[in-house]
């Protein structure tokens, strides 16, 4: 009974170690798989990322994020639901159309991040990218997580968004902590 008393404290211990976070600048133990850890981690960069429509930019050097470069061809605000199959819960739909040029990553992964919109009060919805795109974007238009031969990928995500939008927000929730990055709206007009 000891022993197995003994051996299931010890699994435990091992799977919470396995569970457990470093904070941002926090220093880890001094090991070698630690110190290689830190090393490849730090070489990444920590810097929010905002994409300007027109603007390509490198995602590669950013910790957590698609190693892509990507271009947002447009943001438009008060976008239609093609079929009109959904009807905007927070106001309006805004579509996202945007480019990616593979880097090292095999699949183009921001496809499936979280999208979110915050509207001028602050407040961060989820803006139900998945539901409105694919019921509302038809499906050659649709952007995907796979490049074609070329080593690219296109498409538009629709999002349900406040009529005051403030900001779009595309997160990789899998990233500790999780990464963002800030789309910026087009000039108001």
């Amino acid at each position: 009974m000891r022993a197995f008393l003994s051996a299931t404290l010890a699994a435990t211990g091992l799977l919470l170690a396995g569970c457990a976070t470093v904070a941002p600048n926090t220093s880890l133990p001094a090991t070698s798989s630690a110190s290689a850890t830190a090393s490849s981690a730090s070489a990444l960069s920590e810097k929010p990322v905002t994409l300007k429509a027109g603007q390509p930019v490198d995602l590669s050097a950013t910790r957590g994020l698609v190693k892509a470069t990507v271009t947002i061809d447009s943001v438009t605000l008060g976008a239609t639901c093609a079929s009109a199959e959904e009807t905007p819960q927070l106001g309006q739909f805004v579509a996202v159309h945007l480019t990616a040029v593979q880097g090292q990553d095999p699949t183009f992964e921001m496809a499936t991040y979280e999208w979110l919109v915050v509207g001028v009060d602050g407040v961060e919805h989820d803006a139900r990218a998945t539901v409105v795109t694919g019921r509302c974007v038809p499906e050659a238009e649709r952007l995907t997580n796979q490049y074609d031969t070329t080593g690219r990928v296109t498409g538009t995500v629709l999002l349900d968004a406040p009529v005051a939008l403030s900001r779009i927000l595309v997160r990789n929730p899998l990233a500790v902590p999780p990464v963002t990055i800030t789309i910026e709206l087009p000039p108001p007009g």
